[in-house]
């Protein structure tokens, strides 16, 4: 398989994969979907993803507290979930070589999560050795408004997914927290400046402007809930344009990113959004770590 075909194949199986834990009724339970699958669903686009990302439910990290526990339920129903689906298939195509659940390591603050990572077998692929492993991240749980959550249909069952709302104001956390300025306050290694959420921020835009005053007041809930769960300030647009220049290089020159959207729609677009929220008193707001963290 050449680079071209290793993310249609991922791409095709991580369908699969959600189709099989959506199908489970414990999965459905302890698991909320967010991301790239979800985000181009909502907007109706037909995208590659290579990513599957979710987070535990706060009741499941309250009934089952210890990481270790987590991660051997969480597999454990995972390899059911994929092993009954690939069995139902009208013509078997995939099946489950193995499938684990890792806790990642430990986090100060408390953000401990687990990567499963699973490897399949493709009766259309026999003879390609070295089928590329497929990931679900599990975050863990986050707080969350009442217009936070929608049912989302995939294949034939519904799980429990992030609104459009909440993933605006999500990528404009993840934006921040990938700034000099936060990594320095939790003392977090450098980053990668995270120019694809401002890439999807103007895709959601474009699908909801704000003249939509309904939709950016929700999304604004959302943006500072998920900023409060994990610390972050913002002051305003001075907090986005740290180091932009940095952005605008790597947002230009990013390989991964489609060239529908421009940086200038990115600034324009941003600059409108922020001063929205101040408009509406969302910010400036600021969340000092808790003390001895």
């Amino acid at each position: 398989m050449n680079p071209k075909q290793h993310e249609e194949w991922k791409n095709a199986a991580l369908r699969e994969v959600f189709i099989a834990i959506a199908s489970s009724d414990r999965l459905r339970e302890v698991l909320i979907f967010k991301g790239a699958r979800v985000l181009n669903q909502l907007l109706g686009i037909e995208r590659v993803s290579l990513d599957l990302d979710s987070n535990m439910t706060t009741d499941f990290a309250l009934e089952v507290t210890d990481l270790g526990a987590q991660a051997q339920y969480l597999e454990a129903q995972l390899r059911v979930a994929l092993e009954e689906h690939f069995n139902h298939q009208a013509v078997v195509r995939y099946t489950l070589a193995s499938a684990h659940v890792v806790p990642n390591p430990p986090h100060p603050l408390g953000w401990t999560a687990h990567t499963a990572r699973i490897r399949l077998n493709d009766a259309q692929f026999a003879r390609v050795l070295g089928l590329p492993a497929l990931e679900v991240d599990i975050g863990a749980p986050e707080k969350l408004s009442a217009h936070a959550l929608h049912n989302m249909q995939v294949d034939n069952h519904f799980v429990r997914a992030y609104t459009l709302e909440r993933i605006a104001g999500e990528k404009l956390r993840a934006f921040l927290s990938s700034l000099p300025a936060y990594r320095a306050k939790v003392r977090k290694p450098g980053d990668a400046i995270r120019v694809k959420d401002l890439y999807d921020i103007a895709r959601i835009h474009r699908a909801r402007s704000t003249r939509d005053e309904h939709f950016w007041q929700k999304a604004g809930v959302d943006f500072r809930l998920a900023c409060e769960s994990r610390y972050i300030d913002c002051a305003g647009l001075t907090t986005f344009h740290e180091n932009w220049s940095g952005t605008k290089a790597t947002f230009e020159t990013d390989p991964t990113l489609p060239k529908n959207v421009m940086f200038d729609e990115v600034e324009h677009t941003l600059g409108e959004i922020v001063a929205f929220m101040e408009r509406t008193g969302v910010l400036p707001f600021a969340f000092p770590l808790p003390a001895g963290a």
